[in-house]
């Protein structure tokens, strides 16, 4: 489900930025990653129960700073297609430490909702959702 071996360099990280493309990164913070399956819970006849967990359950939150050409790029990937469903994206999350050293969390999934908040000063901030469609996590 997800290789998390590598999460201290995302706890330690001091900056966070969204790959959206070839050279282009949105800076990111305030980053909360689940990680779940759903479970399902019966009954036995000897008084116990018995677990079963199904595919992956997870998803990630987080807070987008960007400016108003990456607005864009958020709105396409929160369109669907004639059938209902929303295009499945790769998702790049870059933790770089004081040092420099970098490690990508790497996942895919679709963004389902987001939410954009204006100030009176200050940048917009897109607070995103992404529901993470594989049973696939990554940091590397």
């Amino acid at each position: 489900m997800a290789n998390l071996g590598e999460i201290t360099e995302i706890v330690n990280a001091s900056e966070l930025t969204l790959e959206v493309g070839s050279n282009n990164y949105i800076l990111l913070t305030n980053l909360s990653l689940h990680v779940g399956r759903p479970e399902d819970r019966v009954a036995t006849t000897d008084g116990g129960a018995l677990f079963t967990y199904g595919k992956a359950d997870s998803y990630f939150t987080a807070t987008l700073l960007l400016s108003s050409g990456d607005i864009a790029t958020i709105n396409t990937l929160s369109q669907i297609d004639s059938d209902g469903d929303k295009t499945s994206t790769a998702w790049l999350i870059k933790a770089r430490d004081v040092s420099g050293t970098t490690k990508t969390l790497a996942c895919t999934g679709v963004l389902r909702e987001y939410d954009v908040t204006k100030p009176s000063e200050g940048k917009v901030s897109i607070d995103i959702f992404v529901r993470i469609t594989t049973d696939t996590i990554s940091i590397s």
